[in-house]
């Protein structure tokens, strides 16, 4: 595969980041684009030769982000939006519209690939953060040849605010999943693997592509894998869904747009929705995916040896 430049939104944040890591791993040229004027390549999760170049972008500044596109001018684009789980859909809508046109009018640009970050199913299903991605995923495709990588759940959530200290503290992997929901986790260096892969095919433009790990695991058995492989002893915890999203609610409300009680209330229904919907959310058949984007996917065992633990 020949290097490319490719321009990656969203790289101070842990899904843009294992994006420029991998790109540069993978030999490409990645620009950072963030909104944080003290980031200069060192919030990468992992050491990487050099920082290479950094553009200044702001989701609420419109002009800022097609201005980034113009400027750089990539072969690539690499789409990653603040979450609307957590932030008002609004301003993200008219970004995600404003950085397709750039892409369009842009000459050089071969491909823009957008992260929804989330399940995206193909009609509205009236939650409000899924129907926030969906109608981004429409307007961008609307204006700009693109694919949509769509993960369902990411390995690295084990290693965020809402479940590490837990886990450490407890030993107890405490997640709002039923004890027998089919999920398949996926590691964010995986997402960013299947991007990479779909950046150099251009028939792939309008496709949505759901992308998940390589086997679906139920929550006891991702404690007792991912305990065997850091050695120690896991157990999993069903946290009940309303008692998950009020302590989310709680956690991120200093950050987010949305006011907490509001932002409990839709975490509450949809996670009551990837417990029972029929359509098993959390699970992908990955073979015909991996015919079309050949990667290699990782194990819970694999990403759980990768990580440094304390």
């Amino acid at each position: 595969m020949n290097a490319m430049r490719v321009l990656v939104f969203g790289a101070s944040g842990d899904q843009g980041a294992a994006q420029v890591r991998r790109l540069r791993l993978h030999g490409h040229r990645a620009v950072a684009v963030t909104r944080n004027p003290q980031y200069r390549g060192d919030g990468l999760r992992a050491p990487v030769a050099g920082t290479g170049e950094t553009v200044y972008a702001d989701y609420r500044q419109p002009q800022s982000l097609s201005r980034a596109i113009a400027e750089t001018r990539p072969q690539a684009i690499f789409l990653n939006l603040p979450s609307t789980s957590f932030q008002a859909a609004a301003p993200l809508l008219q970004a995600a519209e404003e950085i397709a046109r750039a892409s369009a009018r842009t000459p050089g640009v071969q491909s823009l690939v957008f992260n929804t970050s989330m399940i995206v199913h193909d009609q509205p299903l009236g939650f409000a953060a899924h129907d926030a991605r969906l109608e981004m995923r429409r307007r961008i495709m609307a204006a700009a040849p693109a694919v949509s990588i769509q993960p369902v759940i990411y390995l690295d959530n084990l290693l965020r605010a809402w479940a590490l200290p837990t886990l450490l503290g407890e030993g107890v992997i405490r997640y709002p999943h039923a004890e027998e929901l089919e999920v398949c986790w996926i590691a964010q260096d995986d997402v960013a693997d299947l991007m990479i892969a779909a950046m150099t095919r251009p028939d792939l433009a309008g496709r949505s592509i759901t992308v998940g790990g390589p086997e679906a695991v139920r929550g006891p058995d991702l404690a007792r894998r991912l305990g065997a492989a850091i050695g120690r002893a896991l157990r999993f915890e069903s946290e009940p869904v309303t008692e998950f999203a009020a302590r989310m609610g709680r956690l991120f409300e200093a950050g987010a747009s949305l006011e907490s009680r509001r932002l409990s209330a839709q975490l509450a229904r949809i996670y009551q929705w990837y417990n029972s919907a029929p359509s098993r959310p959390f699970y992908v058949d990955m073979k015909p995916v991996l015919e079309v984007l050949p990667v290699a996917l990782t194990s819970v065992e694999q990403w759980a040896r990768r990580q440094t633990w304390p």
